[in-house]
């Protein structure tokens, strides 16, 4: 194999690899419902890395959200 064929080989299983983990993120959340999972699922794999980036800023801001502000934010 030549080199671009392995820099080539090697963005495909990064790629794979981040959709794989955030399908798995999904699945392990408790903030959605099954539906939402499957859709979240769908998004993922039907736009190849745009879907993954876009459901992982929504488990993110889920996330952030849940832990609440800031210290020092009036809480």
């Amino acid at each position: 194999m030549q080199r671009a064929e392995w820099i080539g080989l090697l963005i495909v299983v990064v790629v794979l690899g981040f959709q794989a983990r955030t399908t798995l993120r999904v699945w392990r959340s408790k903030l959605f419902d099954r539906s939402q999972k499957v859709a979240q699922s769908q998004l993922i794999w039907l736009l190849p890395l745009i879907g993954a980036v876009i459901v992982m800023s929504v488990l993110q801001d889920e996330v952030e959200r849940e832990k609440g502000p800031p210290p020092g934010l009036g809480r």
